[in-house]
């Protein structure tokens, strides 16, 4: 099984089902973009086709509506919908894609630039951000721009990064909070602690879930505390060279104590006994526990940043509900990593998806040019904005001051791995890793979420905790030679 596309797959597949109905989604055909005059005549239509599920397509509307200001001889039409990665990649393998710019799930893109059918990219690369002398190549995470590297002198490349995949942290109520004086928990010790106020003062549960959906947004929650619990240096430049199945071995106490916090988080009870998430958590849908909490009926819910634009209709008849984002606390309580460096803005991220540009295009020098717009910090703080906070693997100022509340707390948790460089990603260029073999963690982990969830007890969720730390070792064992003391020659491509 190759481990990281499996992965990527299911973290692809969570996004995929995001509030469809709470989104403005084009379901195929180009739609001209909101800032454009319904008078197109002598204008040059340029086509967009991306995905957008939980987030919606605003991203792309206002990054399209600044580029129109300043170049009012275009005019965007994009399409998009929750299915376009597919549709993109069949349409540019079989030759049928007529849209200037399209956005490529990342597990896509290796075979499609190698296939002839992108704009190569370099120019983009080296021109500068409009407005600035910065090279668009030094915005652009180095973890993220040498992964894309292709040919046989790994100096070309075919798409410009998206957008970053973290792991999911918590959508709280504030007024409770306000009401009954709870701080914002940074810390995994503080959670628990205040879950246990949580039980002792009120008649609510501390948290709610959707368990039966989708790993309840917990795929990449132990890849967090993982990274938090060994640091950037040793995860990023270390680590993800993945030299030996030893690798995993040594990092097995942050793996048993990730995995068994993630137990205790979903199956475990607060000091008076009570459980921690609501009864019924385990079988919930995502908007199904969304929906309890908006109820009063927990004080958290397991969630992203995409809860507002999710939720937007279901919260029209809870005018008065106040919501704000906890970022996944920090797996310990002195928020360093083993060897006593400071970890609280050490990020974690899977490897992007990327804007590209299909060989057929026939507008490729605007398309180029609207790929570099996208990195002034006018375009940046739009796609902030309009994703409530999420961020692109790159470092672009941010104004702050127009982001709504939501979108800062989501923001604030991002910006720190952005600033310092200290976001480690999924971007090993070991072969295998790049094969999908291995990863930060082999899952074991996605079927330990579902089985810690299914689990009948917090005493069971903690012994899948234990036997889910041992199989990551146990899978990069599966693919070790030890008479060779090397990756067997089939998993890195050697025949």
């Amino acid at each position: 099984m190759k481990i990281l596309k499996r992965i990527i797959a299911l973290i692809i597949s969570a996004f995929a089902v995001l509030g469809l109905a709470a989104c403005r989604i084009d379901i195929g055909d180009f739609s001209t973009s909101e800032s454009s005059s319904k008078d197109t005549t002598g204008k040059t239509e340029i086509l967009i086709s991306v995905y957008a599920a939980g987030y919606g397509q605003g991203w792309i509307d206002k990054a399209c509506e600044i580029y129109e200001r300043e170049h009012p001889e275009y005019v965007f039409k994009i399409r998009a919908n929750s299915r376009m990665f597919e549709t993109v990649t069949t349409e540019l393998t079989s030759g049928t894609c007529n849209s200037d710019i399209v956005l490529l799930a990342g597990y896509d893109y290796l075979n499609i630039a190698t296939s002839g059918k992108l704009v190569e990219l370099s120019s983009v690369y080296s021109s500068n951000i409009p407005g600035t002398e910065t090279k668009v190549k030094d915005a652009v995470s180095k973890e993220q721009y040498e992964y894309r590297l292709i040919g046989e002198n790994k100096d070309q490349i075919y798409g410009i990064p998206w957008q970053d995949a973290t792991a999911n942290g918590f959508v709280y109520n504030k007024k409770m909070f306000r009401d009954n004086n709870w701080t914002v928990p940074t810390t995994m010790d503080e959670f628990f602690a205040l879950c246990d106020k949580i039980a002792a003062d009120t008649n609510v549960a501390p948290l709610v879930y959707g368990g039966g959906q989708q790993n309840a947004y917990q795929s990449m929650t132990p890849h967090h505390w993982i990274v938090q619990y060994y640091g950037y240096e040793y995860m990023q430049n270390t680590f993800e060279k993945y030299l030996s199945p030893e690798q995993y071995n040594y990092t097995s106490a942050g793996r048993l104590k990730a995995y068994e916090t993630l137990a205790r988080m979903l199956k475990g009870t607060t000091a008076n006994g009570e459980n921690i998430a609501l009864n019924g958590s385990n079988a919930f849908t995502a908007q199904g526990a969304q929906r309890e909490f908006i109820q009063g009926k927990a004080a958290m819910v397991t969630c992203g940043p995409w809860f507002p634009t999710e939720m937007r209709a279901l919260l029209v008849d809870y005018p008065d509900f106040e919501f704000g984002y906890i970022p996944l606390p920090h797996i310990n309580a002195d928020k360093k990593d083993v060897n006593g460096n400071d970890t609280s803005n050490v990020g974690y991220s899977l490897a992007a998806n990327l804007l590209a540009i299909p060989a057929s295009s026939k507008n490729v020098a605007v398309a180029k040019d609207f790929l570099a717009s996208m990195f002034t910090s006018e375009s940046y703080t739009s796609f902030v904005n309009e994703n409530n906070g999420i961020t692109r693997p790159i470092n672009v100022e941010v104004n702050e001051s127009v982001l709504g509340d939501f979108a800062k707390d989501v923001y604030a948790s991002l910006s720190g791995s952005k600033k310092n460089g200290t976001c480690v990603y999924e971007t090993s260029l070991a072969p295998i890793s790049v094969n999908g073999y291995l990863g930060i963690c082999n899952f074991s982990g996605s079927d330990a979420i579902l089985n810690i969830i299914n689990s009948s007890s917090y005493s069971a969720a903690k012994g899948i905790a234990a036997t889910a730390s041992k199989a990551d070792y146990e899978i990069a064992l599966s693919f070790w030679d030890n008479k060779k003391g090397a990756w067997k020659e089939e998993y890195i491509g050697i025949k």
